[in-house]
């Protein structure tokens, strides 16, 4: 059964693979999640607290635009998860179970989202019950949360006179975002500003770089006082196209735009969602965007931020029936293909993989079945070949 949550609180569907179809699907929240778990996946114990950021010095980091090349042992990729926000609606045994599975996996690493329109849903009343309950519980497990920030409340949304919607409401945002800050300042070891911004489905206006560039320019302080150190993310680009109706950027085209109005004081790393399904990550198709990486970087050394790292936020597969999906050892192989050309390249900081657990039980819909778990936890092949790659190349 399927369920949609009820509004602002927002559902990430997925763009399709292939740059320019404009189409994205909406992934609902699974209703009715299974007590069953994984005999592999027994209960961990309380690891600490997690390290509260990711060292950043530019002056430091990997500089190169040529060929991946090898990493030494320091240097190694480090690998999460990006469950969705379905993780954050979970009832508290489910999410124990789900934490639970991603340390058995060696998984240290969790990108979740903290929702402006979930925590302030009524102006000037924050409610950080939601968000207080996964990010405590991946703390206590010694996860280290990067936090996506984004999706304005409806009070907060504007329109010209002819009804259109017109950009994020920079000075709220601004505000939250200093508010969580400060608040999770030990339970957050990085900040990611809002999610694919070049696609009208997340942005809500159209897309466009300038105005995202203006909203980083004005959140990026208020992170930075809040929680001094921790490492801010610009871009969590999706894979797209520029089309004339303007509803999708492209990767290039935005990065363009966001370093040409954004000081480099005001981010420490670019990220990017390179999907590259059904093709394999070391593929050469056009459209696969693991493979144009290689393009943002350029734009990177353009700009004079050969130094800044690139996360890969989101990447995945889907098995089942639908459009585009896998099988589930072809799934297997890309995500382990994913990690892999990710650690080849000296330029690329952590890798996030979308999902843990599949978010329903419809083989046919692709947003279904992005985990590496069935929904009622069942391990697909990427399961065991995750575990053993994160176990083999652990420093």
């Amino acid at each position: 059964m399927r369920a949609t949550p009820p509004t602002p609180v927002p559902v990430r569907p997925r763009p399709a693979a292939r740059a320019g179809r404009g189409r994205a699907h909406r992934r609902a929240v699974a209703a009715g999640l299974s007590v069953l778990l994984l005999a592999a996946g027994t209960t961990v114990a309380d690891a600490g607290p997690a390290p509260a950021t990711d060292t950043v010095n530019r002056t430091t980091a990997a500089a190169t635009t040529s060929a991946p090349s090898a990493r030494s042992a320091a240097t190694r990729v480090p690998v999460g998860f990006s469950p969705g926000f379905s993780i954050m609606e979970e009832d508290l045994a489910d999410l124990r179970r789900d934490l639970d599975q991603m340390r058995a996996m060696g998984i240290t690493r969790i990108r979740l989202d903290l929702s402006w329109a979930r925590v302030e849903g009524n102006r000037g009343r924050y409610d950080w019950s939601q968000p207080d309950r996964v990010f405590g519980e991946a703390r206590k497990r010694g996860i280290r949360v990067l936090a996506v920030i984004g999706y304005q409340p409806d009070w907060a949304q504007r329109h010209d006179a002819a009804g259109r919607p017109l950009p994020v409401d920079r000075a709220g945002f601004a505000r939250f975002a200093g508010a969580a800050a400060a608040r999770y300042r030990t339970h957050v070891g990085a900040w990611e500003i809002w999610n694919e911004p070049n696609l009208q489905r997340f942005w809500v206006a159209p897309p466009n770089a300038a105005q995202y560039a203006a909203l980083v320019n004005a959140v990026a302080p208020r992170l930075r006082a809040g929680d001094p150190g921790a490492p801010v993310l610009v871009g969590s680009m999706s894979p797209a196209n520029d089309v004339p109706d303007r509803t999708t950027v492209s990767p290039m085209t935005f990065l363009r735009g966001v370093y040409a109005r954004v000081p480099l004081r005001n981010f420490d790393a670019v990220s990017v969602h390179p999907y590259s399904y059904p093709a394999m990550p070391t593929g050469t198709e056009e459209w696969n965007t693991f493979f144009r990486m290689h393009l943002l970087r350029q734009i990177m050394v353009a700009h004079g931020d050969s130094a800044s790292r690139m996360w890969l936020t989101e990447y995945g597969a889907p098995t089942g029936t639908g459009e585009e999906a896998v099988s589930a050892r072809t799934q297997a192989s890309m995500l382990v293909s994913g990690v892999r050309e990710a650690r080849r390249r000296a330029w690329t900081g952590p890798i996030y993989l979308y999902s843990l657990r599949d978010a329903g039980t419809d083989a046919a819909d692709r947003e279904d079945n992005f985990g590496v778990l069935t929904h009622d936890r069942r391990a697909k092949p990427a399961y065991a070949a995750l575990r053993d790659e994160v176990a083999r190349t652990r420093p």
